[in-house]
């Protein structure tokens, strides 16, 4: 009985393999992945005579990784295209429901309708009639609406169940257990998912390399399940659902988990060390560029390619990848927008500038109320304590205030990037960059507010926490500071901020108290404001600097006053930095501290 997914597989097969012509014209790593993500689609496909020349062109690709050899060798193998070839295949096409091309039709009526009773409305406006404007603007309103309803019903039209589209893989699992020598069978779950047709075509790939992962890696020989009380046969469980716009897909094996001792020993060995502790960490090494724990190459594995293909295909996506594993099996969990034709995003003002974050990576916003612990700036978000980073320093665009968190998710974890202000949503079709910025870590495209003005899209999924200077040395002395300052609140918020950069620090309430504490025993700095009962900041900088013993000690001023003449007057007495609170940034702070120690 013929295959009845064998074209469709084939189609997508031609698919692939032109999309991956500018990486194998690039040569080196980038054609090494594509080689072994067209091997994993071909023998999906069961194209034998294209898997045995993707498997020439990858001993070609290991002689000679760059330059005319490898295009040579390419081009023999009819795997290197001319730039001109035609495109012959035929268009894509979506099966509709009847009942959405009724709503649309519907729609349109409406609209038509709706754009009539404007018109109308307009005209008594322009004759003068007193009520018109108000008709004219609840018109305008009703239009908006049923736009916004037409594009939702025009984006529900191109999506497809997912059901038919996860199944069309059991071939994939079959092929890859023979290949392997084991017993594998594909169950799916996707209930009433479904996923846009664009998405499925570039989803394909990275599937294929999963399920092959899941085979060779996470199901045991027969022989091996048996010993332990399982089946033979392997199961991989292949899921789908969606949610508030973003659809997830799983991939899972039955097996006995990642061998994180043979990941362990193999990171040693290539010299790479996880930027996370544990588990965790070893699990993100399995999605570095060419990482593998096998010590033997295979048709299946062991080339060092694999997760990262299957990652940086995700990223195309708008998605991300993650992978979890234990003594039950390995789940990788693919995350992606429903559809690929608009992407809703907040637009936030940082230092003067709009950017624009998608909303699938925010879980939450709020107030930013900063504290550094271990040296780190976090934000408390609930009962949870989230690391910070300000997409002002990420992205170079000068000071910011930073008084407002967006809490990302990156994966399994969150992060907290801080911004200025919030200006709204919005809905964009985003682009992507080209020369010279189509590398730019932080960058997922551009978009077009409605305003006509470009904002850059950023790609949150490159963000890391802030890492502040480092504090004294275990062991050193910690500095002294003190600290004056009349406002509760912020001297309690100050007193946190130093302690936990390494200060000690002896806080008191106004300028007269801290010249007692300044005679008792003097410290490695001053930080004091300016506005203060019974002795301002000023009256004790100069006092400072006329003592014999202080004179030479380093103060810095913390006020609220911004203007010139505040600022000349500070240096007038004899102040070593001024700081203005409306621009605090605990990460400047600590830097002009130590700066002056």
């Amino acid at each position: 009985m013929p295959d009845a997914t064998a074209p469709e597989l084939a189609a997508a097969l031609r698919a692939e393999l032109r999309a991956a012509q500018p990486q194998l014209r690039a040569g080196g790593a980038a054609a090494a992945r594509a080689l072994h993500s067209l091997q994993a689609a071909a023998a999906a496909a069961g194209d034998e005579e294209l898997r045995a020349a993707l498997t020439a062109a990858q001993a070609g690709h290991a002689a000679a990784p760059d330059g005319p050899a490898l295009h040579a060798e390419l081009r023999r193998l009819h795997l290197l295209l001319p730039e001109d070839a035609p495109v012959a295949d035929a268009p894509a096409t979506v099966r509709v429901d009847v009942r959405k091309l009724d709503a649309l039709l519907a729609l349109a009526g409406e609209l038509t309708s709706a754009r009539l009773h404007l018109y109308e409305r307009l005209g008594r406006a322009r004759s003068g009639e007193a009520t018109a404007w108000r008709e004219v603007r609840g018109a305008q309103q009703a239009l908006t609406a049923l736009t916004d309803t037409l594009a939702r019903e025009v984006l529900a039209a191109r999506l497809e169940p997912a059901r038919p589209f996860l199944s069309s893989f059991e071939r994939v699992v079959r092929d890859a257990a023979r290949q392997a020598g084991k017993r594998a069978r594909l169950h799916v779950t996707a209930t009433d998912a479904e996923l846009d047709r664009h998405a499925m075509d570039r989803l394909r790939s990275p599937l294929l390399h999963l399920i092959r992962n899941a085979v060779d890696h996470g199901i045991d020989p027969p022989e091996a399940r048996q010993a332990r009380g399982q089946p033979e046969t392997g199961t991989v469980t292949l899921a789908a659902f969606s949610a508030a716009g973003q659809v997830t897909v799983t991939v899972q094996d039955d097996g006995p988990g990642v061998d994180y001792a043979a990941v362990a020993r193999a990171a040693e060995r290539r010299g790479l060390q996880p930027d996370l502790p544990g588990e965790a960490g070893l699990s993100e090494l399995l999605f570095t560029p060419g990482f593998s724990s096998r010590q033997e190459v295979t048709d299946l594995s062991g080339r060092g390619v694999g997760l990262d293909v299957v990652r940086t295909q995700a990223r195309a996506l708008g998605g991300d990848v993650t992978l979890r594993s234990g003594p039950q099996g390995t789940t990788v969990t693919v995350r992606f927008p429903l559809t690929l034709a608009t992407t809703r995003v907040a637009v936030v003002r940082v230092a003067g500038h709009l950017l624009a974050i998608p909303v699938r990576w925010v879980e939450r916003t709020g107030r930013a109320h900063v504290q550094l612990r271990e040296g780190r700036p976090t934000v408390q978000v609930g009962a949870q304590v989230v690391p910070a980073t300000s997409l002002a320093a990420a992205l170079h665009l000068g000071a910011a205030r930073g008084g407002l968190y967006l809490l990302i998710r990156q994966g399994e974890d969150r992060l907290a990037a801080l911004a200025d202000a919030l200006v709204g949503e919005e809905e964009l079709v985003i682009k992507p960059l080209g020369f010279p910025l189509g590398g730019a870590p932080h960058l997922e495209g551009v978009g077009q507010l409605p305003s006509g003005q470009i904002v850059p899209v950023l790609d949150v999924r490159a963000l890391r926490p802030d890492v502040t200077p480092p504090a004294p040395a275990p062991g050193a002395p910690a500095p002294r500071i003190v600290l004056a300052e009349d406002t509760a609140v912020t001297r309690q918020l100050l007193r946190g901020i130093l302690s936990g950069a390494g200060f000690e620090v002896t806080a008191v309430e106004n300028g007269a108290l801290a010249w007692e504490a300044l005679q008792r025993e003097a410290p490695a700095l001053l930080l004091t404001d300016v506005e203060m009962p019974v002795m301002t900041g000023l009256e004790l900088t100069r006092q400072v600097r006329l003592h014999a013993t202080l004179q030479h000690l380093p103060v810095v001023l913390l006020t609220s006053l911004v203007h010139p003449e505040d600022r000349a007057g500070g240096a007038a007495a004899g102040a070593d930095a001024y700081l203005v609170k409306g621009e605090f940034d605990e990460a400047e702070l600590l830097r002009t501290l130590r700066s002056l120690l």
